[in-house]
């Protein structure tokens, strides 16, 4: 066992003979197979152990000693060892090591302990016939303090790069316990690289606002605001972010802004520029974005006015002129009502069969306007109507109320697919006999105009000669 042998085998009884309690090993495992081995063929390799006043403590051979104990073995051959604290743990490190049966955690513990004791990194490198690196990461691992290690049961399973990366964040245990149970997951890369992301933001806030604080900027730096959008002497403009964490390229920003003032907003990481606020100048400005939203609202209002009254006197004209229109002239209007709305790019528009009675399919509460057929009733009316000489009415009386029932106010004034076929319903109702208002002729008028206009192809520019 490296450098710390003896000669001198010694019969000691086991029941005399301790683990050592500052084994790095902490889980001995199953030994029922070695404990068979050893009741069969007797114990091959003997135990290294050192003093204990009148007991002894294992150096090298836990599981042996174990599996004596469980086989019953009385007195053992050991190798009878004289070692410092120092020794005796440099020396159950080497052993297990040798044997690959520590896990990482548990040889960085064992290492940290050596160091504890006396060691330098040096010796333990040299004595464990590793790099200087290779000792230093595993401190790093053992720095881990057992808060953050109960995040997971499994934590001593971890891998060493796992390991110094949460230790990375000492003094931190709540990014340390994030990053333990993520583990093993695609996450951890995730919140290692948040955390990087936050520290470059920190580290570029905090220069920032010395420098800024230092007044050789230049810039009228002021506390920070506690209204951001309504303080009454500063408005703010807008806040400057890390960017690439360069604190002489963002003072160097800020100048070339020229601010009135700057603050240093401390809840997120950011520097907040300010315009002085002109009071007049922002209550005119106030009144004209009133103003036009009063204009706004007014038209939309007198839009759907509009949009009301023409609709009840279409509305009314074919509920008191449908039945006494030739059967010729209906049958027509039905063919060019169905094509008006057959020909839509939106098969989910006009062209939903008769099946159920919903708005979409038939506009029940315009159809109820037309007809006079309360709307409970309408579908089982239409099924009798339709087989009758009378059918045409109904066709008719359908097919508008569907057309009425897509018509919104806005569609007077946006091309859109409905207001496009507003013109065509009209053409066809005026050939019924139906009369438009001057209204109505003026919003004709207007959009037809914009439809004019938005079919128009557009012309090339030309080129600057």
């Amino acid at each position: 066992m490296s450098n710390y042998q003896s000669s001198e085998i010694k019969l000691i009884n086991t029941s005399l003979i301790d683990p050592h309690p500052d084994n790095p090993r902490k889980q001995i495992g199953d030994v029922t197979d070695l404990a068979n081995s050893i009741k069969a063929n007797g114990l091959l390799s003997p135990l290294s152990v050192v003093p204990n006043g009148k007991r002894y403590r294992v150096i090298a051979g836990h599981r042996r000693l174990q599996a004596c104990k469980q086989a019953g073995t009385g007195a053992v051959p050991c190798f009878v060892l004289d070692l410092t604290p120092l020794q005796q743990l440099e020396a159950m490190v080497t052993e297990n090591c040798q044997r690959e049966q520590l896990t990482v955690l548990e040889e960085a513990d064992a290492i940290q302990g050596m160091l504890d004791l006396g060691a330098t990194t040096a010796d333990v490198a040299h004595r464990l016939g590793r790099s200087a690196d290779y000792v230093r990461d595993r401190v790093k691992a053992a720095s881990i303090t057992a808060d953050v290690r109960q995040a997971r049961d499994d934590f001593d399973q971890l891998t060493i790069g796992q390991l110094i990366a949460i230790s990375r964040y000492d003094g931190q245990p709540d990014r340390q316990e994030r990053l333990t149970r993520a583990a093993g997951t695609s996450n951890f890369d995730y919140l290692l690289t948040s955390f990087e992301r936050d520290d470059k933001l920190a580290a570029w806030f905090d220069a920032v606002a010395q420098k800024l604080e230092s007044g050789t900027t230049g810039l009228n730096v002021i506390p920070d605001p506690e209204n951001t959008f309504s303080d009454p002497e500063w408005r703010f403009s807008y806040a400057v972010y890390a960017g690439k964490c360069i604190v002489e390229d963002t003072i160097e920003e800020i100048l070339e802004d020229d601010p009135a003032a700057v603050s240093i907003h401390q809840a997120n990481k950011q520097i907040y520029l300010w315009d002085k606020r002109d009071k007049a100048a922002e209550d005119a400005e106030n009144a004209r974005i009133d103003a036009e939203r009063a204009a706004t609202e007014a038209e939309r209002h007198a839009l759907a006015e509009y949009a009301a009254t023409s609709y009840g006197r279409r509305a009314a004209w074919l509920h008191a002129n449908l039945h006494g229109i030739k059967y010729a002239k209906l049958v027509e209007a039905t063919a060019r009502l169905g094509l008006l709305q057959i020909i839509d790019p939106d098969p989910q528009g006009y062209t939903h069969p008769l099946t159920t009675w919903n708005n979409t399919a038939c506009a029940s509460e315009q159809f109820a306007t037309i007809s006079g057929i309360d709307s409970e009733r309408a579908l089982a009316e239409l099924r009798h109507h339709l087989d009758e000489p009378d059918w045409a009415v109904w066709a008719v009386q359908i097919l508008a109320a569907r057309i009425e029932w897509f018509i919104d106010p806005e569609d007077w004034t946006t091309v859109n697919d409905t207001s496009r076929r507003i013109p065509g319903y009209y053409l066809i109702l005026q050939d019924l006999g139906y009369e438009p208002s001057d209204d109505e002729t003026e919003h004709l008028d207007q959009l037809v105009a914009a439809i004019t206009e938005a079919d128009q192809p557009e012309e090339d520019e030309e080129e600057d000669e």
